[in-house]
Parts: structure tokens; sequence; C-alpha cells
């Protein structure tokens, strides 16, 4: 059995998701079914296990889970001993071949390819392009307009914070830069998209509608999904037909402006691939020819390389929207989450804010001004800390292709046969107690309580607190770790950098890393540069507060709130390729007020 249908079985492995099962216990004999709930089990089923890695046995295979930081490196770092699986990986083959379920030659083609367009150029193109996305909805919220969750006289309500705001901003960002097309959307409500002429769906109903089924789309004959009685078949089969169409339409696009002669000043991603397609791979050799002596060896490495078919360019295409939009815009999700359940962190933040661009304007904000200074102070701390907890690839894959030899963190040695699939645990990782002790603030939060029982119990009752209780912006921000920052050092000890692998690592490290620091970073600045957040409490617990019924309603109140949010960000978590917040915190944009920060910055 091809081992990506193994997590096709997830939903019925996972009956606890029905209330029939208690994964929980059954993860206490069989520790191999915490792939199948893999970011809630967190270190909990390693901890149970005595071991940082162990093997799993299945029919396609054996399988090693691991969250040994020492191991990993050498994992993501050793090319030419683990590669990626592609059979696990296939999966997002969807429309065509991608750059994730490739190797060898095909892999570096694809790379070679798409490689020179993340630049300094295009990074400079992200940032004016997100301040300008995020500006209109800025001026909406100023306004108190509705995000989709309705809007009063305190502000804007926000109910599911990535389908109403940061999909549909992450996604007009993305279809400018990488696609050169700009997305229609409400002339009064800058959230609300609009379908273009021949579209039954919106750009990002069509890509979130194939997202969500990814499993279904790649594990049902596309005939089958066409014919099938259930609405969710059919929902997902629509999706798949109207991002195809899409694809084809901006593909076209840009074939026909190049067949013109009409090269972009600023040329967008889409370009690299059509013009390495078979249509246009002559003319793109002839005008070559005609370059500077200097880039032959880049003309002659160009000419050889084969053309691009036609399923290449839309399975890279729709890779790149995926791996892009859907992390990227899950990120600033829990970033806004996390930012609204912890006031003093929020405060903290725009602090910074002020210290870093003062009174300017964003029209004024530059990418070579500030984004350093950004992404080195506290608003990039946010951002790390929010890729620790809640990474939203929940794991990486490699495979071994010969029988190897590893050392883990305690400098045991190991042989990995070949064959063997590695799962890199990145929930694991990132909440492993030795790599992250918990804050002060959580941790006594975390251990309320907890004086009566066994140390295991105490344990596994600190295991399952929400990890959202464990933001610590400020543990990225202490003394720098005094471990070789050099990525292929396999002896240097273990700290926050050498523990984090929030972009992967090695030679299949992610392209566009840059690409979204810089998109976050432009978005978050100017959002909590003028706005802040606060939580929005449940209904009846606003009227059991005011019934007169318990002491000192309001500090109930707040409590409650911020309780029933923390659960939402762990036990309400949804899961397809990646995690998601599934279970909507409710939320409220309001306009900073002067001296704010003052007060709420007492604690921290």
């Amino acid at each position: 059995m091809n081992v990506a249908y193994w997590f096709l079985l997830a939903p019925v492995v996972a009956l606890d998701g029905l209330g029939w099962v208690d994964m929980a216990e059954v993860q206490r004999w069989l520790p191999w079914t915490a792939i199948f709930r893999i970011w809630q089990a967190g270190h909990t089923v390693f901890a149970q296990m005595k071991s940082d890695s162990f093997f799993l046995c299945s029919p396609s295979g054996s399988m090693l889970l691991t969250c040994d930081a020492r191991l990993v490196r050498q994992v993501l770092g050793r090319a030419h001993d683990f590669h990626a699986p592609v059979e696990v990986l296939s999966l997002y083959n969807l429309y065509g071949p991608t750059l994730a379920a490739s190797e060898g030659e095909q892999w570096r083609l694809y790379r070679r390819i798409s490689t020179p367009f993340f630049n300094t150029r295009t990074h400079a193109r992200v940032w004016r392009e997100s301040l300008a996305k995020a500006e209109r909805v800025s001026e909406q919220w100023d306004r108190g307009g509705s995000s989709g969750g309705g809007s009063g006289a305190k502000g804007t309500r926000v109910s599911d914070v990535k389908g109403e705001v940061m999909s549909k901003l992450n996604l007009r960002v993305i279809a400018k830069i990488f696609y050169g097309r700009e997305l229609e959307y409400a002339r009064d409500d800058a959230t609300r998209d609009v379908a273009p002429a021949g579209h039954a769906l919106t750009f990002s109903e069509a890509i979130n509608a194939v997202l969500s089924n990814l499993a279904t789309l790649f594990g049902l004959p596309k005939w089958l999904l066409a014919k099938s009685p259930f609405k969710a078949h059919r929902e997902a089969y629509l999706g798949y037909l109207e991002w195809r169409q899409y694809m084809h339409e901006m593909r076209d696009s840009v074939q026909l402006q190049l067949e013109r002669g009409k090269r972009e000043e600023e040329p967008c991603f889409l370009e690299s691939l059509v013009i390495s397609s078979t249509n246009n791979a002559e003319e793109e050799e002839e005008e070559e020819e005609e370059e500077d002596n200097n880039s032959k060896p880049e003309q002659q490495q160009r000419k050889s390389q084969p053309p691009l078919t036609e399923a290449e360019v839309l399975g890279n295409m729709f890779f790149y929207v995926m791996a892009g939009f859907d992390t990227t815009s899950t990120t600033l999700s829990f970033v806004f989450l996390l930012l609204a359940l912890h006031p003093p962190c929020q405060a903290l933040l725009q602090q910074h804010l002020d210290h870093v661009l003062g009174s300017r304007p964003p029209s004024e904000w530059t990418a070579d001004e500030d984004l350093q200074r950004l992404l080195n102070g506290y608003l990039g701390a946010v951002i790390s800390e929010t890729l620790r907890l809640y990474h939203p690839v929940a794991w990486y894959a490699r495979k071994s292709v010969r029988e190897t030899c590893v050392t883990d963190s305690q400098g045991g040695s190991h042989m990995i046969p070949a064959n063997t699939i590695v799962m890199i645990d990145v929930a694991a990782l990132g909440r492993h107690p030795r790599y992250w002790p918990s804050s002060s603030s959580a941790a006594a939060s975390e251990t309320a309580g907890t004086g009566t029982g066994t140390q295991q119990e105490k344990q596994e009752k600190q295991q399952q607190t929400s990890p959202a209780l464990d933001f610590d912006p400020s543990r990225w921000l202490k003394s720098t770790n005094a471990a070789s920052e050099d990525p292929n050092d396999e002896d240097q000890g273990i700290g926050k950098e050498a523990a984090s692998f929030p972009f992967s690592a090695g030679h299949r490290m992610c392209p566009g890393k840059r690409f979204a620091e810089v998109e976050m970073c432009a978005m978050l600045a100017r959002f909590f540069r003028q706005f802040s957040l606060r939580l929005v409490p449940d209904a009846g617990d606003v009227e059991h507060a005011g019934s007169g019924s318990i002491h000192d309603g309001a500090a109930w109140l707040e409590r409650r709130t911020r309780e029933r949010a923390a659960d939402k960000l762990f036990r309400g978590l949804g899961f397809g390729h990646g995690i998601y917040p599934k279970g909507h915190v409710p939320f409220e944009i309001v306009r900073r007020v002067e001296g704010e920060n003052d007060s709420r910055r007492e604690g921290v």
C-alpha cells in the first residue's frame, strides 16, 4: 500500500472526533496513532515512550518518528542520505508534478527555475504590496466596518480570523506577486471577495475548497466525485475545476503577454514557469543569445534544461499557492489569536513598533530601513514564538536512501535502515520541555491545583494544557545562544536556534522563507501600529457574570473568556494537510488609545 494512503485513514482511525474512542487511551498502546493527531499529541507520546525517537511498522515499510533536534538536523542536512519521500508527498501532485514531490534532476530543474525569483527586488515588492493590501482593510476597520463578524460602537468583531481576513489578504499578495493578478473585492467591504465573470467561486473559495478536500481529491477518481450523491464530494470537485480554470486563465494571460513581446518591468513568478514551458523555450533561448557574454554559462544551463510540460506548469502553480498562501495565512491568524489572548505581549509589540516606526505614516516605511529592525526585535520574536507553538506544518518527512548512522542528542549512535520514512514531529519539537522550558506565567497557571498526585499525573496534566498559555516571545530576545550557527555543525549545543526549523533546513529549505517573513512583518506592523485586539466573551458567560451569583463578576468573566480561548486554541484545532484554527475565537479590533500600553504592560 502506498504510504500516502495511510494519511487518508485519519478520519477512520481518529474516531475520537465522533466521541466513540478516547485517543489519549488508544495512544498508550498504539503510539503510531499520534500521526493522525500529531499536533494535539505534542510531546506527550514521546514522554510516554521515554524516548525522543521510536520506530513504527506499517504494510509499506518502517517509519521513524522523531523530535530529537540533533537527529533532525542530520536528517534535513544530509542530502545524499535522506531524500524527500515522493510517495508520501504525491498527494500534492493534484494538477501535475510539483517541487515538493520530486527528487533528483526533476527537483533540481524546478528549483533552478523558481529560486531566482526570490530575490531582494521581489521582497521589496512584497513589502509594498503587503502594506497596500493591509492599508485598505485598516481603513475599513478604522471606520468600524464589518470583517464578517459584525461591528458596533466598540470596534470591528472578527469570529473566523483566517476565513474572514487572513486567507483573503494573503491571497491578494500571492496573486499579485506570483501571478500578476489583482483580485476583485467588494467596494463596500475590503474583506469580501467577488467572483469574476465565468466563475462560480471566488479565487479564495476555489483554492480553499481544494486545500480543505485535498485527501478526497487525491484518493477518489474525479469522475466519481462529479457523480457522487454527497454534497461534500460535489463541492470538492467544483473547487478542483474552478481552481484549474483560474490557473489556465493566469497562464494564458502571461502567455499572451510574452507572445506580444511585453515583459513586465517587475515580472511575476508565473513568467518564469511559462518561459520554461514547451511553447516558450525556443523563444527564450533566442533572447538569451543576444545577452551579455558574462551570462554565457547561465545561458548554456538554461538551454540544456528540458522544457516544462503544461502539467508541470500547472502543478507548480498550485504548489506555490498552497505553500505560500496557506502556511502564511495560518501563521498570521495564530499571531492575532495569541496576541488577543496575551494583552501584555500585544502591548510590548506596539511599544516596539512605536520605537522603530515612530510617527512616520505607512507610506514612508521601507523594507531597507525598517524590515530588519522589526524582525530582529519583538515583532520577529512574536512570529518565531507563534511558529514554535503553532507551526502550520505538523511534520516534515524524509526517506533514507541507504542504511545510515545518525547520532541523537544524548550522543548515542543508531542505524536507520534503508527506505525508512522519517517523520519529523514539528509540534513535539516545538513543545519539547528540554528545549523550551515553560515560561514562569504559563508554568504557574499549568501547575495550579496540582499539589497532589504522582509526578506522572502532574506531567500528563501539564502536557494536556493549551500550548497557547506558554506563549512567550521574550524567550527569543534573551542572550544569544553560544552554539554554532552553522546548520551543518552536528555537535553544536541545543538552544532556541538549534531546536527550531520553521522553514525546514538543508538543501530543501523553503525558498519562500524571506518572502513569508517580509509579508508577515509588513502586515503585522501595519495592523498593530494602529489597532489593538480584545477577546469577546461568550454571551452566556456575560449573563452569568452579571447575575450577581458570583463574587467579582468582571474578574471571573475575564478569566473565563481567556480559558475558553486557550481551550479553543488546543482542542479546537483542525488538521488537514496542516493545522488551522477550526474552533473560532472571536475578538474585537479597536483603535489604539494613547497611553494604553503603559497600564497593559503591568505584570509583563
